[in-house]
């Protein structure tokens, strides 16, 4: 399994890598079993620049495993073709990827989208760790031209931009005094409404509400979430927790904004929630008004 490694001073870079995956095609449109070779970078959270990473202090740590996946549709998500996996596992932020993909109806100048880690696109069923984002919410995607077949089997394409679809948020909780609040679970909501729960690939159909995190440690109080606002600017966001036999609850003084890419920490201090406590609207008063 990868790692996710964040880092509280690192500055963004570019990751290339070189990709490399094997096809089979009709003899109409291109070589058999051809070789395609690609430049490939991803764009990634802003306090690194690797594919993959890890919760570990403040410093930055690559890692590529074979178990990583990368999956292959024609343009516009209409058709699954294939799947691409690193060679080897890999300590740095450069890899090369192979695999297979059904390319018969392919030809030069075609695109193809990339997605990882997987194809099944949700916020759902999170666990508050960073490894479980890594593994399985670490959405990025990338779109590819096929350039050129040659006569050795080899395809070569426009290089791969990966770019990252989500923000990381660390959330700290604590109580008024500054305890820790180890939660048995909590949900994220947000003011405008538009936090995504899942969405389809060619992005048309999308499920909005709030995130339900099952924490995966019972000893910890702080929890990674991968968050993706659709609603294009600062929103506020309120956060409610089980704990013990206590409801905890936090709304967020200003509003915050979790572009695409970022990596945000909060200290959410919160307070027991009251339910009995409700408010109105009162009447104003505007005086003898002459008619």
């Amino acid at each position: 399994m990868k790692k996710i490694l964040l880092s509280i001073s690192a500055v963004v870079a570019m990751m290339t890598m070189t990709t490399l995956f094997t096809a089979c095609s009709s003899d109409e449109e291109g070589p058999s079993s051809p070789t395609l070779t690609i430049a490939a970078a991803r764009s990634d959270y802003n306090v690194s620049n690797t594919r993959a990473i890890t919760a570990d202090g403040d410093k930055i740590v690559t890692s590529w495993k074979t178990t990583d996946k990368v999956v292959v549709f024609k343009e516009g998500w209409t058709k699954e073709i294939g799947n691409l996996s690193p060679m080897a596992d890999s300590n740095n932020n450069v890899t090369k990827l192979d695999g297979s993909i059904q390319s018969g109806d392919l030809n030069v100048g075609d695109k193809m989208e990339f997605i990882m880690p997987r194809s099944k696109w949700e916020y759902t069923g999170q666990d508050g760790t960073i490894e479980t984002i890594s593994s399985t919410y670490d959405y990025a995607i990338a779109n590819v031209q096929i350039t050129f077949f040659d006569q050795n089997n080899k395809v070569y394409g426009s290089d791969a931009y990966f770019k990252t679809q989500q923000a990381i948020v660390r959330y700290k909780l604590v109580d008024g005094s500054g305890n820790p609040l180890k939660a048995k679970s909590l949900t994220i909501v947000s003011e405008k409404g538009q936090l995504v729960k899942s969405r389809s690939l060619d992005g048309k159909t999308v499920e909005y509400g709030g995130l339900e995190i099952t924490p995966k440690n019972a000893n910890t109080n702080v929890y990674y979430v991968a968050i993706c606002d659709d609603s294009g600017g600062a929103d506020k966001y309120t956060i409610t927790a089980k704990v013990d036999d206590e409801v905890y609850t936090s709304t967020s003084t200003r509003a915050q904004e979790y572009k695409k890419g970022d990596y945000v920490r909060h200290t959410v201090t919160m307070t027991v929630f009251d339910d009995t406590h409700t408010e109105r609207d009162v009447y104003e008063d505007k005086g003898d008004v002459t008619w």
